[in-house]
């Protein structure tokens, strides 16, 4: 992995084993040490042989993580008996429910792919007769990253590195440290002193992010050539972060931020509250990020004019995921998809399209 991806994907249906249905998709929640995560949320929409939600209902649930292949070895496999709500939606934290085998707190991520099979019972027990398998493409930074090396060094059981070309960053439980060419050519090292629970971190091009439970850090060169730290506190309980290009994006429960150059060149943090709750973010490669809840999405993007700009978009459905080509980003709903692109004068611009039929899953080229 070597960015912070959308936290879901296409849906993949292909091993249903009877009439009734079931919608996968995946809501990451950071909630735990840095390090030392053991829990990951799940949802699904319920839907029955006559293609009815699965409403106020309790069903059984075995989830198991495979290694390899949709039909690879189980490394951790629990029972679950969530309530479907009034939409139909079920959700639990995968990691907490009763476990048949495996440890999902000592899963290595870094060893994939790795994919999720659900198998159902909607009465409630274990007589599974539904079966479907989803490809984990992406996952929390709290429970893998690939620049992040935790270790013990001098005391420390949260101190941890990721690096970036010529930068490198250390941060502990309490401080970060950024070690890099000053303006004058000399190295230096430029600390930053943290609140908050350390979650993780993220790197591009030519920034570094670290984020904790109540605040984001981002180290990189000002327009002026010297490394500097930007500070931004967080509102709401941290959901994800991603990265695309020289643009990185931290969001909550409540809002998402953005951390990119201005229009004078001095890196900026940009604010936006977000309605809904948080399923999910995707990237395209023009440092074009979108992050999605259950209500709205919300992509980050420079303007024509040059400003960095955070545009909203309503959405109707079911939200399910999204997908990323070039330059152009679609996140589709149970009966909407929405494309985000510039338009001719330049903007960045939402483009919605109601579709018919259940969805089954979205192909980028």
């Amino acid at each position: 992995m070597k960015k912070s991806q959308s936290l879901l994907r296409s849906l993949n249906q292909n091993k249903m084993k009877s009439f009734c249905k079931i919608l996968p998709f995946l809501l990451f929640s950071i909630q735990l040490f840095a390090q030392a995560p053991q829990k990951m949320s799940y949802q699904s929409v319920i839907r029955d042989s006559t293609n009815s939600l699965v409403i106020n209902r309790a069903i059984g649930m075995k989830v198991s993580i495979l290694r390899g292949s949709a039909s690879g070895t189980p490394v951790f496999v629990e029972t679950q008996h969530p309530t479907t709500n009034q939409n139909g939606l079920a959700t639990f934290a995968i990691g907490t429910g009763t476990v048949v085998t495996g440890n999902f707190s000592t899963i290595n991520w870094s060893d994939g792919p790795y994919f999720i099979k659900t198998q159902s019972d909607l009465q409630g027990g274990n007589n599974y007769t539904i079966s479907g398998t989803t490809e984990l493409l992406s996952v929390p930074y709290a429970l893998y990253s690939e620049n992040t090396n935790a270790s013990n060094i001098s005391g420390y059981s949260n101190l941890s590195s990721t690096k970036n070309g010529t930068m490198i960053v250390v941060y502990t439980n309490s401080d970060a440290y950024g070690f890099t060419l000053s303006s004058s050519g000399n190295p230096t090292w430029y600390s930053q002193g943290m609140s908050g629970t350390p979650l993780g971190a993220i790197a591009t091009d030519s920034v570094i992010v670290v984020y904790t439970s109540n605040n984001a850090y981002g180290f990189c060169l000002s327009s002026s050539g010297d490394p500097t730290w930007y500070s931004q506190g967080l509102s709401g309980t941290p959901s994800g972060i991603t990265a695309s290009g020289n643009t990185i994006v931290v969001y909550t429960t409540t809002d998402t931020y953005g951390f990119t150059r201005s229009t004078s060149g001095n890196p900026t943090w940009y604010s936006q509250g977000m309605s809904g709750t948080p399923v999910g973010s995707t990237v395209n490669g023009k440092d074009c990020v979108v992050v999605y809840t259950s209500t709205d999405a919300y992509g980050f993007m420079t303007s024509a004019s040059g400003s960095p700009t955070w545009y909203s978009q309503g959405l109707s459905g079911t939200t399910i995921g999204g997908s990323a080509s070039g330059n152009m980003i679609v996140v589709y709903t149970s009966n909407s998809a929405y494309g985000f692109t510039r338009s001719s004068s330049g903007n960045h611009t939402w483009y919605s399209q109601g579709i018919s039929g259940t969805p089954a899953g979205i192909v980028p080229k």
